[in-house]
């Protein structure tokens, strides 16, 4: 089952068209920002409880998901497809709340993926690379995310990062002779983060954040690592070399482990 982009002029013709058992509108975001203001008729249910809330979902219905800007809510919508339990359509508010608001988002550019590389083994060469364009990019978010909530999130995941880095070297230096990690890590670019988004550009919106940097911050990691999950999925999926498949399988469920360890952090931004 896909999920569908909808933007908000699309919902507004959606729910004009529509009876309200047809579908259901869901709220990930915090309680504090569903009290502040939310679409009419939207259900409350935080990323961070929705897995345990799975039921909750009209599963026989629509069901549409949105956040501030997308973003988490493109997670939810992910998690109830995965789940299996929904019979009707997901769809994924693109530009969030702040689009249904008529606000102008700076919203970051979509990501490619590894694209052109039919060669497992240059992909995974990729991959790791993006693993340290990751780390850079994480170690420049911990800079400002001094005395916030996601600090110690941002710590591990700079040390997650390298780790998974290190987990496809031992896997390619199975089928190659190769330098010794610390050289190979140190030799790559960094170029890219996971999903394929260049680092100077992440780097350049970093430093023009404004609003609730714990919350932009969260958001932008979570996108990251649900789209670095997405990738190392699509790669298992597609892979012929048992071993290889197996690798990035590890990798997939390690990149849904960070999603979730982000999303249990999210409360303490508020």
């Amino acid at each position: 089952m896909d999920i569908h982009n909808m933007y908000p002029e699309d919902l507004e013709q959606y729910l004009s068209q529509n009876k309200d058992t047809d579908y259901q509108l869901v709220d990930v975001r915090q309680p504090q920002e569903y009290e502040a203001g939310h679409i009419p008729g939207a259900k409350l249910l935080p990323l961070s409880e929705l897995e345990g809330r799975l039921d909750e979902l009209a599963v026989d219905r629509d069901l549409i998901f949105y956040c501030r800007s997308g973003r988490r809510s493109n997670i939810g919508a992910a998690l109830a497809r995965d789940s299996g339990l929904v019979d009707g359509s997901i769809a994924n508010l693109t530009g969030g709340f702040s689009g249904w608001q008529g606000k102008i988002l700076e919203e970051f550019p979509q990501f490619e993926t590894l694209q052109g590389m039919e060669d497992p083994a240059q992909a995974l060469e990729q991959a790791m690379n993006m693993e340290k364009g990751t780390a850079l990019l994480y170690e420049a978010m911990l800079e400002q995310s001094a005395g916030l909530a996601i600090e110690s999130t941002l710590a591990r995941l700079v040390k997650m990062e390298t780790a998974h880095a290190r987990a496809i070297y031992r896997f390619l230096s199975k089928t190659r002779e190769m330098e010794p990690f610390e050289t190979v890590f140190s030799n790559l670019s960094g170029d890219l983060v996971e999903g394929g988004w260049d680092l100077e550009s992440a780097l350049e919106r970093l430093r023009h954040n404004r609003g609730n940097s714990c919350l932009f911050l969260s958001e932008l990691a979570l996108d990251l690592e649900y789209r670095a999950y997405d990738l190392y999925r699509n790669m298992a999926d597609t892979a012929e070399d048992r071993e290889q498949q197996q690798a990035l399988f590890f990798l997939s469920e390690q990149e849904k482990a960070h999603v979730r360890l982000l999303t249990r952090g999210l409360p303490g931004c508020f």
